[in-house]
């Protein structure tokens, strides 16, 4: 059987899990090795970005990448999971209906701000899963992290549900961002439907959709262009003697470039071969893809 390595983008159903979907792929397809770049929420639809095969040793790359979302948030109702899978804790009326409040509300949330993870969550504390505790009853309290919103704007407001646009940095946990807003104007909220619209470069217009793979006579006609998943690092061409040189994972000495940074690496062929590390003209592999 010939391996497949590559990057799939998924555009994931409700209800399922993220790992549903790589379970999935792997059996459908016969695929060994697989994972995903950045979990989504069983409740969450969008983008879900799969690395294959040997591209899996790329995962961290596009993981530490940007996220963007469009995101419902209900005003006046409060659940224990932050989301519409939750139990309800608390229900208000007070739902403001000025929407210069709910645009002061939501500017708050802007640009790099201090972000407590929910209990709701697969963060490791003492050794165990927050979502273990949390569905026991049990809460404990987790240190804020710092995250960084660089774009929040409002899509629609028809009180109470209030529609946003989020383009956030790893880490960020869009159910914490709906419940403080909640807290900041009064009423609470919660996350009612999220849907994911990009991760890093990868589009939702890049997915392809459960019953489309189904249908796929080969999975490599779906597979998205290695580069463009890449487009956020810069290219370099390797020759012959080169390419034999990184793949053993050996130095590339004589790069003549003027980069001191992390580089997608590629044969005359346009061929991806790896990530690699040029400082002061010389060039370390980071990930081979082909040995």
């Amino acid at each position: 059987m010939v391996p497949i390595n590559g990057f799939l983008s998924i555009d994931k159903p409700a209800g399922w899990t993220s790992q549903d979907v790589v379970s999935w792929v792997r059996k459908h397809f016969g695929i060994k090795k697989a994972g995903h770049t950045g979990t989504l929420d069983p409740m969450a639809t969008g983008v879900l970005l799969l690395c294959l095969g040997a591209y899996t040793r790329l995962s961290s790359y596009i993981t530490d990448g940007d996220k963007q979302y469009h995101a419902v948030v209900r005003l006046g109702i409060t659940t224990d999971s932050l989301d519409a899978d939750g139990v309800i804790t608390s229900r208000s009326r007070d739902i403001p209906t000025d929407y210069a409040q709910v645009q002061a509300a939501v500017a708050e949330f802007k640009g790099e701000i201090a972000q407590i993870p929910p209990m709701y969550s697969a963060i490791r504390m003492g050794g165990r899963r927050l979502y273990e505790l949390a569905r026991k009853g049990i809460e404990v309290e987790r240190p804020a992290r710092k995250v960084c919103v660089h774009k929040l704007d409002i899509a629609a407001y028809a009180p109470p549900l209030l529609h946003l646009r989020v383009h956030c940095s790893k880490g960020t946990y869009i159910r914490s961002l709906a419940d403080d807003i909640g807290k900041w104007l009064g009423c609470g909220a919660h996350l009612s439907t999220l849907r994911r619209t990009a991760v890093g470069c990868v589009e939702l217009g890049q997915c392809v959709a459960i019953y489309e793979l189904e249908r796929a006579e080969c999975i490599s006609d779906v597979l998205l262009n290695p580069h463009a998943v890449l487009s956020h690092l810069s290219s370099v061409c390797l020759t012959e003697v080169q390419q034999g040189r990184f793949l053993n994972g050996n130095p590339v000495t004589d790069m003549l470039l003027d980069v001191q940074d992390i580089v997608k690496v590629q044969n005359s062929r346009g061929i991806l071969l790896g990530l690699g590390h040029i400082v002061e003209g010389v060039l370390k592999p980071i990930r081979v893809l082909q040995n």
